[in-house]
């Protein structure tokens, strides 16, 4: 059996393909709108992290040292996480991050069992991996604050929307 980690750089640049492709689910915008740019700018790391090899306190500090806006990180496991897992996982990841003096620096976590989707659409479950991101909470919040006016979160139910502190467009007749 061969290790589901060889080419792991290429089946996440297949899965940003997914990503960047606008879609109608996202008001014509891709699922991430920011991924291509950054990735066509050199600006993302991509990484593999095997908790057997290092922490990831050691890939934070290495990207937080690195020319790179943001990172990805390909967590080396054989559990399956629920997507509450999920949840409670990328909470710990930032617990961890402001304890350990990163407070500048925000996790999200993509797992391919999430079953939240848009539409009828989830991009997260053609993740190859679950994938860590880390990147500015100042860049991230930018970033959501950019889509606000825009017909990206049209299609989103109320719960994602709350998830995401979001508040919903008032309807105008």
């Amino acid at each position: 059996m061969s290790c589901p980690y060889t080419n792991f750089k290429n089946k996440i640049l297949d899965y940003i393909g997914i990503l960047r492709t606008p879609r109608e689910e996202y008001g014509g915008m891709p699922a991430c709108p920011f991924v291509g740019p950054e990735l066509d700018q050199g600006k993302l790391m991509i990484e593999k992290f095997d908790p057997k090899e290092n922490s990831l306190l050691e890939m934070v500090q290495q990207f937080n040292e690195s020319k790179y806006d943001s990172a990805l990180f390909a967590q080396v496991t054989n559990e399956v996480l629920s997507a509450m897992d999920t949840r409670e996982y990328q909470n710990f990841i930032n617990k961890t991050l402001k304890k350990s003096g990163f407070k500048h620096l925000k996790a999200i976590c993509f797992n391919p069992n999430d079953t939240t989707e848009v539409s009828g659409f989830n991009p997260r479950k053609d993740s190859p991996y679950f994938l860590i991101n880390i990147a500015s909470r100042k860049v991230l919040a930018k970033a959501h604050k950019s889509l606000l006016n825009t017909k990206y979160f049209d299609n989103f139910d109320t719960k994602y929307l709350d998830y995401l502190m979001v508040k919903e467009k008032k309807q105008t007749i």
